[in-house]
């Protein structure tokens, strides 16, 4: 049997009194301003305000893909909530009846909607405006991947409504339609190499790849460190009679049948993996029938792509490196020449070459 002092007694009621009295207070203030238990719901939802989950700063406007605080009041009994008509996915442990905090949903849309945020609860429903911003617009791909001025290059992508402008780095373009996903401009005067701009009333986005040539061979002059080779003819590269883009372009007189046009990299070497194909624009003028383009001069004379030029026009052609009737089995390494000879036999066929490069 086991004997407690009178004394001890006291002091034992003593200290449990304390803890319990530190218990108390501990609970009260664990609860004092957190509705997250039990809450008394007294009538419909009312929504005061909406913030950022960042930050407590009010907006009334929202973006899609973010997170933000609904305040206000009778909010613990929420069943469903809208942003424009567009069902928000929320986690229920994280509304108290003053507050709820959710995500604006990616699909959400931003034109023609009814710009509401609409809360339900078992009780009723609350209606605030709340308009969703257009994002940035988004650009997935354009084509041509090189053009001259005033051709048109086509743009694919999402977001474009309330389009503003399409700018090749400073310069702007004209706009010849645009819808949603696709714009279509043309390209401005002096653009060899740029990136595009697309500017919406959501935002400013600017293309992945630049347009143009990685590589510029000949654009108004032959590329520093390239040779002139060639045989039974001549060329001129600063003529001014048939210019695609610039002030110059290279004229070429094949003199004999079967002659060749023929430059050439003396320069540093250009890995053949770095680019897709070669791009150039070719004018005929007269007697010009099929050409063959070749590369590296492989010593294979059925090797190249023949080009059917047609007279009177410029013709814009892309040549892709992969293409089997260029480098048949062969596995090239690097870019060295070009030639592009003439294949009709006729004399005195006259051809202009201009935008020459490398994508």
């Amino acid at each position: 049997m086991i004997l407690i002092k009178r004394n001890s007694m006291k002091n034992i009621k003593i200290i449990l009194g304390l803890v319990f009295l530190t218990i108390s207070s501990i609970g009260f203030i664990s609860c004092e301003g957190d509705d997250s238990g039990p809450a008394t719901v007294d009538g419909p939802p009312v929504i005061n305000r909406v913030t950022l989950a960042i930050n407590d700063s009010t907006t009334t406007v929202g973006l899609r893909e973010n997170m933000y605080r609904i305040y206000g009041e009778n909010l613990a009994t929420t069943k469903e909530i809208y942003f424009n008509d567009t069902k928000s996915y929320f986690n229920p442990t994280l509304v108290t009846n003053t507050t709820i905090l959710v995500s604006i949903p990616k699909e959400t849309p931003y034109f023609d909607a009814s710009d509401e945020l609409k809360v339900v609860t078992s009780e009723g429903v609350a209606v605030i405006d709340f308009p969703i911003e257009q994002p940035a617009p988004e650009i997935d791909s354009f084509s041509p991947v090189a053009a001259g001025a005033g051709e048109i290059v086509t743009i694919v992508g999402s977001i474009f409504e309330g389009l503003e402008s399409v700018r090749f780095g400073e310069t702007e373009a004209v706009i010849v339609s645009s819808t949603s996903t696709e714009i279509q401009v043309e390209v401005p005067e002096g653009i060899v190499q740029s990136y595009i701009f697309v500017e919406t009333l959501g935002g400013v986005t600017q293309s992945e790849q630049a347009f143009g040539f990685k590589f510029v061979i000949y654009d108004d002059a032959l590329k520093e460190g390239w040779w002139v080779g060639g045989w039974d003819g001549s060329e001129d590269f600063e003529n001014t009679e048939q210019v695609k883009r610039g002030d110059f372009s290279i004229k070429r007189i094949y003199n004999g049948g079967y002659s060749g046009f023929q430059i050439g990299n003396g320069g540093a070497p250009l890995p053949i993996s770095d680019y897709s194909a070669v791009k150039v624009s070719i004018y005929g003028e007269q007697n010009v029938g099929n050409l063959r383009f070749s590369i590296n001069a492989l010593n294979e004379q059925e090797l190249g792509v023949i080009l059917q030029v047609e007279e009177g026009q410029w013709n814009d052609f892309e040549i892709s490196l992969d293409d089997p009737a260029l480098i048949g089995e062969n596995e090239l390494e690097v870019f060295s020449q070009i030639v592009i000879q003439e294949l009709s036999g006729n004399s005195n066929v006259i051809i202009y070459i201009d935008d020459l490069g490398l994508i």
